[in-house]
């Protein structure tokens, strides 16, 4: 009576294990970049335009790749899609420790994007179809606990290497964890094989266009965007902005920035348990109202230079 749930139990947490440290990589590659920008721009003579570009082009092909992804995950199985998105994470690394010129910088941030953009379709795809439907809340929660842990290691990850042996050194060390993962994902391939499904399914349950149609899909897709915009702009830019406004050293800023992802790791760790009552959009706006509250600067003192 009892070995069923056992096992049950035993899958849904290799499952969620891998999915979930495949998430944290794919968030710790999100940040390949911006950690690094104060060796970069004097490196390539760059101002905070140029850096920002890289991102602009990590984020849009990200944009772009995911919406063809969910497509390749239905063709070709999640498992090979997620191995195929870390190999793009490890390509860019690699590209990123030998860089000597802005193009490849732009081709890092291309690559880094075109591997990040698998990874929602996919690990979704993987715990809808290998996890416990009663373990489905606490798995996605743990699903972002996982890849706000990997926002988290990234900066002091690729700082703390960057100070003792420089930016490549940091690149090489951000490929070592990509090939970590990689071989990872192929040798439990097996337990994220995607289930066998009715050939009826297959002829018959194709999704259309019609969400497009959708007001909730519309107003959901400019709540992401106004939110992924805020985010981004502290995410990318807070050990620079840190030292500009407060005049942090960089490794101040740094551990600022991964002090504010540990945070939300912990908030996402209640959002598990918050999920269960009915007033979501209450405790979003509360929760949104006061992060801005806390973003605004503090007011200039008496005689204080202000800018």
């Amino acid at each position: 009576m009892t070995a069923a749930p056992l096992s049950t139990a035993n899958r849904d947490i290799e499952t969620l294990s891998l999915i979930g440290f495949a998430h944290g990589v794919s968030h710790f590659f999100h940040l390949l970049l911006p950690p690094l920008f104060p060796w970069l721009m004097p490196e390539f003579g760059l101002g905070f335009t140029g850096v920002g570009a890289t991102m602009t082009v990590f984020f849009v092909v990200s944009a772009v790749g995911q919406a063809l992804a969910g497509f390749l995950v239905d063709r070709f199985g999640a498992a090979r899609v997620l191995g195929a998105g870390m190999g793009c994470f490890l390509a860019a690394a690699l590209l990123l420790s030998i860089a000597d010129r802005y193009t490849m910088l732009m081709l890092v941030a291309g690559l880094a994007g075109l591997g990040n953009s698998v990874f929602h379709p996919a690990d979704f795809t993987v715990l809808n179809r290998h996890v416990s439907p009663h373990r489905l809340g606490h798995a996605f929660s743990m699903h972002g606990l996982a890849g706000n842990l990997g926002w988290a290691m990234a900066p002091i990850f690729l700082t703390a290497i960057a100070g003792v042996a420089g930016w490549r050194w940091a690149a090489l060390g951000a490929a070592a964890v990509a090939a970590l993962a990689l071989a990872l994902l192929f040798w439990r391939r097996r337990t994220l094989a995607d289930p066998p499904l009715p050939r009826s399914a297959s002829r018959h349950d194709r999704p259309g266009a019609a969400f497009l149609r959708s007001a909730t899909v519309w107003m959901c897709f400019a709540f992401f965007l106004f939110v992924t915009t805020a985010f981004g702009t502290i995410q990318n830019f807070a050990a620079q902005i840190l030292k500009n406004l407060y005049g942090l050293t960089l490794a101040a800023g740094a551990a600022a920035l991964s002090t504010y992802l540990f945070g939300g790791a912990a908030g996402i760790v209640a959002g598990g348990f918050l999920a269960r009552r009915d007033e979501h959009g209450r405790t979003i706006a509360f929760a949104l109202g006061l992060a801005a509250f806390c973003a605004l600067p503090p007011p200039c003192r008496r005689g204080a230079r202000c800018s």
